[in-house]
């Protein structure tokens, strides 16, 4: 994938416009130890820039309601339909936004974070969603998701 480099003549097609959704519903007592992008799906989707990388920020409110830490990430899939297509990338493990484990749950968490993605086919149409789990037996909620994708060069 081509770097646009100082002095390249950038075309509209190499910097496809960004996307934002969020929303504030709840989340209640979930207790998926594996990702899940809950209801509703909060999630846009994107067409992949020339460069093929995209930086993707999401944001959180959240809790544990048990003494096990949840963890909130996002998943990558091929498609125009958000929740759809091929699944290339699931929550991120070491790269999502996680709870403490504290005994009785613990308060709120309230973050952000971003995460550089490569090696995208360039012009292809991809989604990403919010998504959350508990990392053991256990449940949580969440109060708010959100999430972008601006293009990279």
């Amino acid at each position: 994938m081509p770097d646009l480099l100082a002095g390249t003549t950038v075309l509209g097609l190499d910097t496809p416009p960004g996307s934002f959704a969020n929303d504030g519903t709840d989340i209640i007592n979930f207790s998926n130890t594996t990702f899940s992008s809950g209801s509703p799906i909060v999630g846009v989707v994107f067409t992949a820039p020339t460069t093929g990388r995209v930086w993707v920020h999401w944001q959180s409110r959240f809790n544990p309601t048990s003494a096990i830490a949840v963890q909130v990430g996002f998943a990558l899939r091929t498609d125009g339909v958000l929740g759809s297509g091929t699944l290339l990338q699931d929550g991120l493990n070491e790269n999502c936004l996680e709870s403490a484990n504290v005994s009785g749950g613990g308060g709120r968490v309230q973050g952000g974070s971003s995460y550089l993605l490569t090696g995208l086919t360039p012009g292809s149409v991809y989604n990403v969603v919010v998504c959350h789990r508990m990392t053991a037996a256990g449940t949580g909620t969440i109060f708010a998701r959100s999430i972008g994708v601006a293009p990279c060069t």
